[in-house]
């Protein structure tokens, strides 16, 4: 087996005319060699840094776009709050309707059932304060509602619904305790039908959004005991007591 004999001293073994085309071919061949890495690494340097300007460029253009979409949002819904006490300040029942929503359609929002609302607001004008409290925590995560294991949720929850924030008023129910299990409920000037409880005494009435109730109790015999419930915050269930 021939031995294996380098390039360059197979060239300089060479003699004469010969010899030298070779070499100088050899020495082309390695220029072109030095030539094509430098070309390469020229190569690799722009495409490296073409891929670093594309995220440097993605990665502005992700938190612009992140930064004004929550800009947006954290607009969106300061706008909302500001309609909402606008709304009950204004005495609005339209556009309040246009904010809220329950699910519940026992409770349906109107004039007439957000009259308690403007009455308790009209009655206690830092109610505004609270409502900034409730929300500023509610933004924080310091107040996490979860219906039905919470006893005392916002009076009211923000939320997103349709691709636009509404609040869902918080809905109350009483325990009104009678003198005579057959007297006739009046709240607010309308006559009622309590619900049954476990303790014949007791009627259950509702549900109720935030305001200020009146709620009567008159017996067969024609005698009124009026009492007064606000219902704005705290526990969903009220008990009163209207024999006192």
């Amino acid at each position: 087996m021939k031995p294996h004999t380098p390039e360059r001293d197979a060239i300089e073994g060479g003699g004469g005319q010969d010899g030298a085309a070779v070499l100088a071919r050899y020495g082309r061949r390695q220029q072109a060699r030095v030539l094509s890495r430098e070309k390469r690494k020229k190569q690799y340097r722009f495409i490296g840094w073409l891929l670093f300007a594309i995220a440097v460029f993605w990665g502005a253009g992700a938190l612009i776009w992140s930064g004004y979409g929550a800009l947006k949002t954290t607009a969106g819904r300061e706008i909302a709050i500001m309609r909402l006490k606008e709304a009950i300040e204004d005495r609005d029942a339209a556009a309040l309707q246009a904010l809220l929503r329950v699910a519940d359609e026992t409770a349906p929002i109107n004039g007439q059932t957000l009259t308690p609302l403007f009455a308790y607001f009209d009655q206690h004008p830092e109610a505004y304060e609270t409502l900034d409290k409730e929300f500023a925590r509610q933004r924080e995560g310091g107040h996490v509602y979860i219906k039905g294991l919470t006893s005392h949720p916002p009076v009211f929850t923000i939320h997103v619904f349709e691709n636009r924030y509404v609040f869902e008023p918080a809905l109350y129910f009483v325990h009104v305790r009678l003198d005579d299990p057959e007297a006739t409920l009046v709240v607010n000037g309308r006559e009622v039908k309590g619900g049954a409880t476990k303790d014949p005494f007791i009627k259950k009435i509702g549900p109720y959004l935030p305001g200020v109730y009146t709620v009567t109790a008159v017996d067969p015999q024609g005698k009124k005991k009026t009492v007064r419930v606000e219902l704005f915050g705290g526990a969903r269930v009220r008990e009163i007591d209207i024999t006192k």
